[in-house]
């Protein structure tokens, strides 16, 4: 559970940054050190909290794996892009949010509901294979279960990536959702007026 932990602290984490931005109003100058630039803007702003959390993640992984000796039959190397590959589409996941609903408290409110539900839908409570049709198929909606099931798959049981290439597909989509909404978060940040 500890990286569902994890994921949940990432998808606060990356609203709150840009939402702050707005509070503070603070994102027309954010803009304006980037040379008007969405991209650099979110780079520059979230990239001290992807370099800590990336180093939380591994240290993390190395305590369980190695320290602690759980078993991993797959590896070190799945265990590494694992977690490189959680934290992004983590971190894209709170980026995506924050650009649907660009307001800290909405896009916050939306991160933590999401970030609850994963622990049921991730199968980590009820096995998402004996879920209903329409509950089995939203189990894809969620980062955490794709986590799960590469780890379960890979990591613990050592088996061959290609058995569970879709999840892992969806966790690279999970990280590329922020460039639907760099627009909105560019617009958001230029005339967006913060009400308490």
């Amino acid at each position: 559970l500890v990286p569902g932990v994890l994921t949940l602290f990432l998808f606060l984490l990356a609203a709150y940054s840009l939402g702050t931005e707005l509070k503070f109003e603070t994102g027309r100058n954010l803009l304006y050190m980037s040379g008007d630039n969405i991209w650099i803007a979110i780079t520059g702003k979230l990239l001290p909290l992807y370099i800590m959390s990336l180093c939380i993640f591994l240290l993390y992984e190395l305590y369980a794996y190695y320290y602690l000796g759980f078993p991993h039959l797959g590896g070190p190397w799945p265990i590494l892009w694992l977690g490189v590959l959680t934290v992004h589409a983590s971190l894209g996941f709170g980026i995506f949010m924050f650009g649907m609903l660009p307001q800290l408290r909405m896009s916050m409110s939306i991160c933590s509901l999401w970030a609850v539900l994963s622990f049921s839908m991730a199968g980590s409570i009820f096995p998402a294979e004996s879920m209903d049709a329409p509950l089995t198929a939203l189990t894809w909606l969620f980062p955490l279960r794709h986590y799960f099931m590469v780890y379960q798959t890979v990591v613990f049981n050592g088996y061959p990536v290609a058995g569970v290439w879709l999840h892992v597909v969806a966790l690279v989509i999970f990280a590329l959702l922020p460039l639907l909404t760099f627009p909105r978060i560019k617009k958001a940040l230029k005339y967006y007026v913060y009400v308490p």
